[in-house]
């Protein structure tokens, strides 16, 4: 999973890759301002969550905002404005545009981390279904739901290069079949939002390369949920199956 960093101050986005880096989950890309950013998700890019200043030159972080806002296929993805500003208009105009969490610099690291895991709770649960959800829905218990994803994931390895290289051959029906049987996966297991993004992408003439980039998603959100499962089944969650 892709988060998107955006900071014109080098040592913050240093300070902020640190503490994001000890969860593990994230791929993490940066950009130098808001501009660089958008260019970035005009190419492709869809991160899972944001985090940016709110200062910047050439594209502040509430410009940044309001445009991801105004564009459909980025509206979703939560905004976490991160910045020394602490003026209250600043916070108001923030929460008014959609941001889901305020985070202060210079960063401390405990303060940020409990601000950080609120977020996640509020936002990245909400990219997949919780597995323990999945088992009841599917009514299969821990040790099938394990095959399923594994089965899943082994699909992907195989099929995602063939995916792409029929697109680059023109051959976009047989593509599409292929990328609409990794959407029923994907919502047969309750992986939400990369079915959201493989639905963007499947549309009109697909793009290889922003394929390739979703269906990478999908193999990441994959193997993030195999581990939910193998934590809860530890946790004792499988039980509840």
């Amino acid at each position: 999973m892709k988060a998107l960093i955006v900071d014109d101050d080098v040592v913050s986005r240093i300070a902020l890759i640190d503490l994001l880096s000890v969860y593990g989950i994230f791929d993490l890309v940066e950009a130098e301002d808001g501009a660089a950013a958008w260019t970035l998700m005009e190419q492709g890019l869809h991160p899972v969550i944001c985090f940016c200043d709110v200062r910047m030159p050439r594209m502040s972080g509430i410009a940044l905002l309001e445009r991801m806002k105004s564009d459909p296929h980025l509206a979703d993805v939560p905004f976490v404005l991160v910045s020394s500003a602490s003026d209250r208009d600043t916070v108001l105009q923030a929460v008014t545009l959609g941001a889901v969490g305020y985070i202060l610099k210079p960063l401390h690291a405990a303060e940020a981390r409990a601000h950080l895991e609120k977020i996640f709770r509020i936002t990245l649960d909400k990219l997949a279904e919780d597995p323990a959800t999945t088992m009841k829905r599917l009514n299969i218990g821990p040790d099938r739901l394990g095959a399923y994803l594994s089965a899943f994931a082994e699909q992907l390895l195989t099929g995602r290069a063939d995916i792409v290289a029929l697109l680059e051959a023109g051959e976009g029906a047989d593509a599409r079949l292929r990328i609409d049987s990794v959407h029923t996966g994907c919502m047969t297991l309750g992986l939400w939002h990369v079915a959201s993004q493989l639905d963007t992408a499947r549309r009109g003439l697909p793009d290889p390369r922003n394929v390739a980039v979703v269906l990478a998603e999908v193999s990441e959100s994959v193997r993030r949920q195999l581990s939910r499962l193998h934590a809860g089944a530890a946790d004792g969650e499988g039980a509840l199956a």
